[in-house]
């Protein structure tokens, strides 16, 4: 595949050192990398694993002699999942610990908020966001996300529950764009006559949500699509089961993990959720279990985790590639490492690194799916996965590639 890079103006040149404490900053002999990631807050669940995933790959790499002759210094950062903290958080890591990269953001309020600094500091930026602002926000080539966009999950999950033969619907969605894009990609797949009302938003962090379900569920629809985070979720399903709503419950995965059929127990059964998953039998994927001490369950797990590997597998590889810390010549061999027909499959940074200086061009295979990119560094393909909670568990109804 032949890219344009025209859409993308690639930066030149790099920022001065500041004058910090040696200790808080990379040597001459390290690169330096930063690692924000949601520990804690509504991507607390997922946080831990990319921080693991980040963490083994630089292990591994800084054994084996590190990249370009130079060990990789890591400086771990908790987002919070709150763009303020992440601020705060990506400062430090740009000024104080003079990191060349940004990796591991969740949330799009934290990818998005973080972009005025990174791009003012030619820092390249790798996340799993899902905002569709986020390519039009990046004017520099340097954000890869390892995320399909939300309009893409609404349409996924669109495409499933008509699957199930669902002709009526009803929408309301946690007022932020991740939300707001996904329902527009919802509605275009299953139509405007589909829906039964305006689709409409909330406010996380209310004490009730009486008033939003009971309009909800007014008319009667065959389903609801409600996409949001897990704390918002759980109050409103908790609202949906005390006003006897008997249709179908349809969301995103990120709502219905253990924190919500811990809070609602028995009554989670029934519900229909989906997202993008790790394509489960590749060697990548399998070998992300390896590293992680997970047995192979033959269902998903760590769906970010995977993504931790492959941003960080994805950023050295890049290096080694371009010769240089250079972060123009990086953005661009991240596309070289990753992007193209006819170049060796690799399915781990360290076969990557030893094809590279071999002198092979190499195609970087991920154990969370696809690290293929577009000309503005979206990620261009993903497993989706539709499954419903029954007796506790989530069973899967269908799985496709979009």
């Amino acid at each position: 595949m032949k890219l344009s890079f025209t859409r993308r103006g690639l930066l030149a040149g790099s920022t001065a050192a500041l004058v910090t404490p040696s200790i808080l900053r990379a040597q001459p002999a390290e690169i330096a990398i930063g690692s924000l990631t949601p520990n804690t807050g509504g991507g607390g669940p997922f946080g831990p694993n990319i921080t693991a995933s980040h963490k083994r790959v630089v292990d591994a790499v800084n054994a084996s002699g590190g990249v370009l002759d130079q060990q990789i210094r890591l400086f771990q950062e908790n987002s919070e999942t709150n763009p303020e903290t992440a601020v705060r958080a990506a400062d430090k890591l740009i000024n104080v610990n003079q990191v060349l990269g940004i990796i591991g953001t969740w949330s799009s309020s934290v990818t998005l908020g973080i972009m005025p600094k990174c791009q003012s500091a030619n820092v390249i930026q790798m996340c799993t966001s899902s905002s569709a602002d986020i390519p039009v926000a990046d004017k520099k080539g340097l954000v890869f996300n390892f995320q399909p966009l939300s309009p893409i999950w609404g349409r996924a999950i669109a495409n499933l529950a008509k699957g199930r033969g669902i002709e009526k619907y009803a929408m309301m969605a946690l007022n932020n764009d991740f939300t707001r894009s996904m329902m527009d990609g919802f509605i275009e797949v299953v139509g405007k006559d589909a829906l039964v009302q305006e689709p409409f938003y909330y406010n996380a962090g209310q004490s009730s949500y009486r008033s939003e379900v009971t309009q909800l569920i007014s008319q009667n629809p065959e389903a609801v699509f409600i996409p949001s985070y897990v704390a918002d979720f759980t109050a409103v399903y908790k609202e949906i089961f005390r006003q006897g709503y008997e249709g179908t419950v349809i969301t995103t995965s990120l709502s219905t993990g253990n924190q919500f059929k811990d809070a609602v127990g028995a009554a989670a059964d029934g519900v229909i959720h989906g997202f993008p998953v790790p394509a489960i039998n590749s060697p990548a994927y399998k070998e992300y279990l390896g590293e992680a001490g997970l047995e192979d369950t033959g269902s998903v797990q760590h769906p970010f985790g995977t993504a931790g590997r492959d941003q960080m597998s994805t950023l050295l590889l890049a290096i080694e590639k371009a010769g240089s810390t250079d972060r123009a010549a990086i953005a661009k061999a991240v596309w070289d490492v990753t992007t193209g027909e006819g170049k060796e499959t690799v399915y781990n940074v360290a076969d990557g690194l030893a094809a590279l200086r071999a002198g092979k061009e190499i195609n970087y295979s991920g154990a969370s799916g696809s690290t293929e990119f577009d000309e503005e560094g979206m990620v261009l393909g993903r497993d989706f996965q539709l499954s419903e909670i029954k007796d506790g568990k989530d069973v899967v109804l269908e799985r496709l590639e979009f």
